[in-house]
């Protein structure tokens, strides 16, 4: 049997006779409904319109038989909702704010399935996991418009997940990090402020998260913060993908990096109403490496990395904070975990379609509190490995139970340049929505099924597997288009020598069948909700032309001005959709790269930056 919603309840039963909304249907909000209830109230009536032709009046107060009640009841628990759809009125009963929210949510996609006659229904409902979020890259290429993150907690609220943290580096307007930002579109303190608002009112935790120890490179490549990184002359390293990726880490022997990071975190927290804060503290790639080598021989970096991450982590506590940081390095030696404050959260991630438990079950045994963190498999590909999302989801999320995980932190990240679109990445974090909210296993098929037609509003069910299909055609992947254009000769040789180019033509192929699949469900998609097709155009055109840019390195090379004038064509229309959704941010460096390949497919000179 089909799913009826998303995420699936952990009861629902029909039961005989049908509920008819007529113009004379009020949503009442009954008392001791908060005042934040009216906008659930609105998001209710918003959708009976649309999808039921009704527009039932608001009211608070008493309701009258065929009305909508919503209404707070104590006698349930508070993360507990239950529905109730009767052949004489509508109630949603909840324990708490949030939970009549999420209830709201439930009712909304069971009159987006069945419009003005309400089969009669029974639903009882609560989480899983009490903290279900997403994690989404603002800093390494692309940085959102508020208006589609605004979009995006929509969804967010729609499918009950209740968390959401934005990845920043340099891309936020610090006051005094002007060298940092001034060539990015930065999110700035009115849009932060703005969209914090936006997320509380629809019950989703708006969590600041900064880097704070590895991933500087944009900050530390600067002339004001260049002396407390840990590699020497970082000012004058030219830009490149490969090179930003793995550097730059904060010298920790510097006694001033303490108090630098501190002045972020009193600049950027009080922005937020959240008592959380991610300090990230992962892949410190250069710990002990340069400034701070004498240090770590004497002390050894474990020690480093560990007094660090306990300094901000109690500063934070003694803000009134909740410190947070990810997981990688901690890992190694779990033991220390214990150095750190009882408030801490561990965020512990790991992306493998089977992923291991052993991170997990090691960080539980040391006591500390954690969130079990999977992705959506988005980075460094132009479609989203779906099958991999899917899997290495419900595998994080069946780990978190296991070892007493509190949350869970579906993670979007943005490498070399964030050229994934971030409408692609949604089934990825509608995966997580299942999976945070209701722990027993769904098979892909099923969930697929349910995403297409409940998500895209797609009638013929199809439009996941079609997506599904688009993915793991990519023979010359970004990754490796990266690093070829920014190698030297030696190891643009063995980046080739990687990768089977024979297999480009069978791969295209494939790439274009599964466009057409999802060209045919434009038919079953509503009048407005068809935008996946248009993205899809353009990102399977990605996928095509970089294959064959790739089988052109292959050899003999020899002038293609048709595939630079195509290349240059496809990236005008990617453009026009990164602004759809995005700022400008970081298309200067990506644009200089894309311009780099169809000068060499013209034979023209490509200078690195």
């Amino acid at each position: 049997m089909a799913m009826e919603f998303l995420p699936q309840p952990k009861r629902a039963a029909h039961r005989p006779g049908t509920f008819a909304l007529t113009p004379h249907t009020r949503v009442v909000l009954g008392p001791g409904t908060p005042p934040g209830a009216l906008l659930y109230a609105q998001m209710l009536q918003a959708a009976l319109r649309d999808h039921a032709g009704i527009t039932p009046a608001l009211y608070r107060g008493a309701a009258a038989p065929g009305d909508i009640t919503l209404t707070i009841d104590t006698a349930h628990p508070a993360a507990r909702y239950v529905l109730l759809v009767e052949s004489g009125g509508i109630t949603l009963a909840a324990g708490g704010d949030e939970a009549l929210c999420n209830g709201v949510q439930t009712l909304i996609q069971y009159a987006e399935t069945h419009g003005a006659l309400l089969p009669c229904l029974m639903v009882e409902d609560w989480p899983d996991l009490p903290n279900r979020g997403y994690y989404q890259d603002c800093s390494r290429g692309r940085v959102p418009k508020l208006s589609y993150l605004k979009r995006v907690a929509d969804l967010l609220c729609r499918y009950k997940i209740n968390q959401w943290q934005l990845y920043i580096e340099h891309t936020y307007l610090f006051r005094d990090l002007s060298e940092a930002w001034r060539d990015d579109t930065p999110l700035t303190a009115d849009e932060i402020l703005e969209l914090d608002a936006y997320c509380a009112a629809r019950h989703i935790e708006l969590v600041p998260s900064l880097s704070s120890f590895g991933h500087m490179y944009k900050i530390l490549s600067t002339k004001t913060c260049c002396d407390l990184c840990e590699l020497p002359d970082s000012e004058k390293i030219p830009f490149s993908y490969t090179y930003a990726g793995n550097h730059h880490t904060l010298n920790v022997s510097n006694p001033d990096v303490v108090g630098f990071v501190k002045t972020l975190i009193d600049e950027y927290r009080p922005l937020f109403r959240s008592n959380k804060f991610n300090i990230c503290a992962d892949e410190t790639f250069d710990l002990g490496k340069g400034r701070s080598k004498a240090l770590a021989d004497e002390l050894g970096e474990k020690t480093l990395y560990v007094r660090h991450v306990k300094a901000l982590c109690e500063y934070l506590v003694s803000q009134g904070c909740i410190p947070m940081f990810w997981g990688d390095i901690m890992w190694r030696f779990p033991q220390s975990c214990a150095e750190l404050p009882k408030e801490t959260i561990c965020l512990n991630w790991g992306y493998l379609p089977n992923q291991r438990e052993n991170e997990i079950r090691d960080i539980a045994a040391s006591g500390i509190t954690q969130y079990a963190c999977p992705g959506v498999c988005g980075w460094n590909r132009w479609v989203p490995l779906y099958r991999n999302a899917y899997s290495n989801i419900r595998a994080m999320c069946h780990h978190a139970h296991k070892y007493g995980a509190v949350g869970l932190l579906n993670t979007d990240w943005g490498d070399y340049a964030h050229i994934n679109d971030p409408r692609l990445t949604i089934p990825g974090i509608l995966y997580g929505a299942a999976f945070g909210w209701n722990a027993a296993p769904v098979e892909m098929a099923e969930l697929n099924e349910a995403i297409s037609r409940i998500a895209y509003g797609d009638t013929s069910g199809q439009l996941m597997d079609a997506l599904t299909d688009l993915s793991d055609h990519e023979i010359f992947d970004w990754q490796h288009a990266v690093n070829w254009i920014e190698g030297d000769d030696a190891r643009r040789a063995e980046l080739l020598a990687e990768l089977d180019l024979t297999k480009v033509p069978e791969a295209n192929d494939a790439v274009a069948a599964a466009r057409d699949r999802v060209l045919a469900c434009a038919a079953t998609l509503p009048a407005g909700q068809k935008e996946i097709v248009s993205v899809t155009c353009v990102t399977a055109e990605s996928v095509t032309l970089w294959n064959e840019i790739g089988a052109w390195l292959a050899g003999p090379r020899q002038q293609n001005p048709d595939l630079a004038a195509r290349l240059e064509h496809w990236y005008a229309l990617y453009l026009t959709q990164w602004r759809q959704v995005s700022k400008e941010s970081g298309l200067a460096n990506l644009t200089r790269l894309i311009t780099g390949y169809a000068d060499l497919l013209r034979h023209r000179q490509y200078t690195k930056v």
